[in-house]
């Protein structure tokens, strides 16, 4: 498994915070845009993950993993702007992930997961959250973020239409949802929100449909 670290991000959205990009083979085939509709598939972010899924940038895991170390304390930091939690046909890779846990201590780590939620995996995601790294669930509809919520206990996010105008709303239960405010505010930076890594939070964050694909991606979500 190849992981590029970027200690000082340049992009507009996350802010100035450390990132990484993991190969391409860590994205589930079930992704619902795997095929069609990912992002990372144009553009700058696309240029850079092919070099770390060919093994031209990057690090292997254990090395990435103590490259996290390197990140100072307190620090707020995401994990795979593309790419996925390294797996084994669909379950994800308990001991890998636990090296990686064990390397954010006392760090604000936090990534997203396309992995179905089997057994498995909900436990790895689980284990993760309640030890200071937080993965949240990735799906394409604020409903189904809702019931994994409900029934799982993590936490989960939503791609939802592009056309997308409001900056809160509830899903059918009641349940809170906002819309990330750094996709509305040009103030507002994964640096400066943190909403996604708080693990305990109970409202569901949507992420409207953006980039090149986003009219393919309008016609997949919800």
């Amino acid at each position: 498994m190849q992981v590029a670290l970027t200690m000082v991000s340049s992009n507009a959205k996350t802010g100035p915070i450390p990132t990484t990009t993991s190969e391409r083979s860590s994205c589930p085939v079930t992704c619902a845009f795997y095929d069609k509709g990912c992002y990372a598939k144009s553009g700058p972010q696309a240029l850079h993950w092919r070099k770390v899924s060919e093994g031209e940038r990057g690090l292997p895991w254990n090395e990435f993993v103590s490259a996290i170390r390197k990140i100072a304390k307190g620090q707020i930091w995401r994990h795979n702007v593309s790419g996925d939690l390294p797996h084994t046909f669909g379950d994800i890779e308990s001991s890998m992930v636990d090296n990686l846990v064990s390397a954010n201590r006392g760090r604000r780590g936090y990534t997203y997961t396309h992995h179905v939620l089997n057994d498995h995996n909900v436990q790895v995601i689980r284990d993760a959250n309640d030890r200071g790294f937080t993965i949240n669930a990735s799906t394409e509809d604020v409903e189904v973020a809702d019931k994994i919520m409900s029934e799982h206990g993590i936490p989960a996010v939503a791609v939802v239409n592009s056309e997308e105008s409001r900056r809160f709303f509830k899903t059918e239960s009641g349940r809170k949802v906002i819309v990330c405010p750094a996709t509305i505010h040009d103030s507002v930076t994964c640096a400066t929100c943190g909403l996604c890594q708080k693990a305990d939070r109970e409202f569901v964050i949507a992420f409207p449909a953006h980039g090149t694909a986003k009219k393919t991606v309008n016609s997949i979500v919800a």
